[in-house]
């Protein structure tokens, strides 16, 4: 090899690269040949840019742009070189944390679905296991007992729209639910105590944000929100045939409002639930 330079057709089939990667290149300012011959045009490469070359190459599969490259090797200081590998590494890890929980939610979102799609009948009550989740909750401003599903939208719409001014992640903010008190349920008073949002992801570390502890509950699924006085009398009623004792508030929770048949329609699903204990029943 003649004064150890390549012609661009060799350089690119060296470097396994095509012609107009290195003339963009060379347009850029990022990598330009040694030597063009004025009567020809010829372009020439030193055999030694291949290493300039795969450092370039290197650095795109960090996910770097040619401008953050072109700056990179065009510094001359190397604190400063160390500081912005390092701003890269920290984008990185952010990056990777994000990724993680999508992929957490991508893996919650699938056992939703398949809990979904094979949930008990509507109105059939059960004693059973209810996950922990985070929610954001505030108290309520109407009773929504007498109010229709529009009105719990609307509200919780608008608490999510403040949530996402103060910092929440958007996407990560699920359907609304609504609260009876215990104390209340107790006394036969159906009335709504709460009106919050289940939040998932980052969102779980906001503030204001709490856990609802797992539990053993007594629940029914239903599709007629109208009906969930109706709903909440059956379940008490059937906490005191087998003897459990409600242990806390009853919630009546949105789970989803997928048409399996048409996914262009929609068709509300919610869950209301109460955390039970076994033993006498407290009457209410």
């Amino acid at each position: 090899m003649k004064n150890n330079r390549l012609l661009i057709g060799q350089m690119a089939k060296l470097n396994h690269t095509t012609l107009a990667t290195l003339r963009y290149y060379d347009k850029i300012g990022l990598l330009s040949p040694v030597y063009v011959n004025p009567n020809t045009g010829y372009r020439y490469y030193d055999i030694r840019q291949c290493l300039v070359f795969h450092i370039i190459q290197h650095n795109r599969a960090l996910n770097m742009s040619l401008d953050e490259i072109s700056q990179l090797m065009g510094c001359n200081d190397f604190d400063r070189l160390m500081g912005y590998i390092q701003m890269k590494q920290d984008e990185t890890a952010h990056a990777l944390a994000e990724l993680q929980l999508r992929h957490e939610e991508l893996d919650r979102v699938l056992g939703w679905a398949d809990h979904f799609c094979h949930r008990p009948p509507n109105g059939f009550i059960q004693m059973g296991f209810i996950t922990a989740e985070y929610v954001y909750e505030k108290k309520a401003v109407r009773n929504y007992v007498l109010e229709d599903i529009g009105s719990v939208i609307y509200d919780a719409s608008s608490i999510e729209g403040q949530l996402i001014k103060s910092g929440f992640t958007e996407g990560y903010l699920n359907y609304p639910f609504v609260t009876l008190s215990l104390d209340d349920i107790k006394h036969q008073r159906y009335r709504t105590e709460k009106l919050g949002i289940i939040v998932q992801g980052k969102n779980r570390e906001a503030v204001g944000v709490e856990q609802l502890p797992s539990s053993t509950s007594v629940f029914v699924y239903f599709e007629d929100f109208s009906k969930l006085r109706t709903y909440a009398e059956q379940v008490i009623a059937f906490c005191h045939d087998h003897n459990y004792t409600p242990a806390g508030d009853m919630m009546c929770r949105l789970m989803g409002v997928l048409h399996l048949d048409d996914f262009k329609k929609t068709s509300e699903v919610y869950r209301l639930s109460i955390p039970v204990e076994a033993g006498n029943t407290i009457q209410v």
